[in-house]
């Protein structure tokens, strides 16, 4: 189970910048943030970071088209809480149900403003970047609601599927799938 605790949406008009800068630009400011970045096509990017204890996914979609003298660019950031992260939610409802429900709502809080952070920092670099086109450089700060642990960048195609590979043989499955496609193996 995947729960969408919020997604946040942007579109800005950005001149001064070709589709091929901003999604230059876009792909090194998400992967210096420790996204995993595929990008879907050229002018569109996907990409992704998980914070394991928590059950933390965000999800970054970044796309670029012409308009008139700019080029627009949509953001999209959405965080997803995944079952480890229900888990973990349930039994310190069970356990201190007062704590929990207060600790919840300063983390949501708290998500949404890491999010806000990331977009802000985000559209400050893209507007930069035509005027110095270097990739973002020093330390990441992680969020305060990390708790000092490692994001792992996880590139989405992976992360939907990821346990669902094959045990015999290592294969990718679909989610649906009962059986390994390439050696047969009952999933």
């Amino acid at each position: 189970m995947i729960k969408n605790l919020f997604t946040k949406r942007d579109h800005r008009s950005v001149p001064g910048i070709t589709k091929e800068q901003a999604m230059q630009a876009a792909g090194w400011f998400w992967r210096s943030r420790q996204f995993g970045v595929t990008f879907t096509s050229p002018y569109s990017l996907a990409g992704s970071q998980y914070y394991s204890k928590l059950g933390l996914r965000q999800s970054i979609v970044v796309w670029a088209a012409d308009e008139g003298q700019a080029t627009g660019v949509d953001v999209s950031l959405s965080a997803e809480l995944t079952d480890e992260g229900a888990v973990f939610g349930a039994i310190g409802a069970v356990l201190v149900l007062p704590v929990a429900v207060a600790v919840g709502a300063v983390s949501y809080i708290e998500y949404e403003n890491d999010a806000q952070r990331l977009l802000n920092d985000f559209w400050t670099y893209l507007y930069g970047f035509p005027k110095n086109p270097v990739a973002p450089s020093g330390p990441v700060v992680p969020p305060a609601w990390a708790q000092g642990q490692p994001a792992h960048a996880v590139p989405p195609q992976q992360a939907e599927v990821k346990d669902r590979a094959c045990p015999n043989c290592g294969v990718f499955a679909d989610r649906d799938s009962r059986f390994c496609k390439n050696c047969g193996t009952k999933l």
